[in-house]
């Protein structure tokens, strides 16, 4: 981590021990982008050595940028160390988690309804076969029957003739 953010960070810890006041300043401070709130740009401007740069000067704009990117970074480095995560990140999970629960519930439907027609076609198919086995049994049955008839009335000619 950055030398200036574990300064600044460490200052702002201690001073933050005297009163929550300055941790709810420091969320406000950072959701307004870095402005308002005179003691803490002091603080920061002091630490990440901007307190002696002419405010007009392009240095000054480049130097500022470059320590509120460093800031965040170390910032964001911090929270992760700590194992939390920034309130917009958060959010942002919590709306894609809600949609992936719509998305599944919409699927879950969706096989549900499949299913249901899945099981309608193995009805119609089980019947058909069940339906074409009956046909088929029906068929021999009455074959067997013309058989056994032919069989009998060759049989009966044959005892005739004896």
């Amino acid at each position: 981590m950055d030398k200036h953010f574990l300064e600044f960070w460490g200052n702002f810890l201690i001073n933050a021990a005297r009163g929550q006041k300055q941790i709810e300043e420091m969320s406000k401070w950072a959701e307004q982008g870095f402005t308002g709130f005179d003691e803490l740009p002091e603080m920061f401007k002091k630490v990440y050595g901007l307190e002696n740069l002419e405010k007009g000067t392009p240095d000054y704009a480049a130097t500022w940028e470059r320590a509120l990117k460093d800031f965040s970074k170390s910032f964001k480095d911090y929270l992760d160390m700590m194992n939390m995560v920034p309130k917009d990140q958060h959010l942002s999970l919590i709306q894609k988690y809600e949609a992936l629960k719509k998305k599944v519930a919409a699927q879950e439907e969706t096989i549900a309804h499949l299913e249901t027609l899945l099981y309608k076609k193995k009805i119609e198919a089980h019947g058909a076969v069940v339906e074409n086995f009956m046909d088929l049994v029906e068929k021999q049955s009455k074959q067997f029957k013309e058989t056994m008839d032919t069989f009998g009335r060759f049989l009966k000619s044959e005892d005739d003739k004896q």
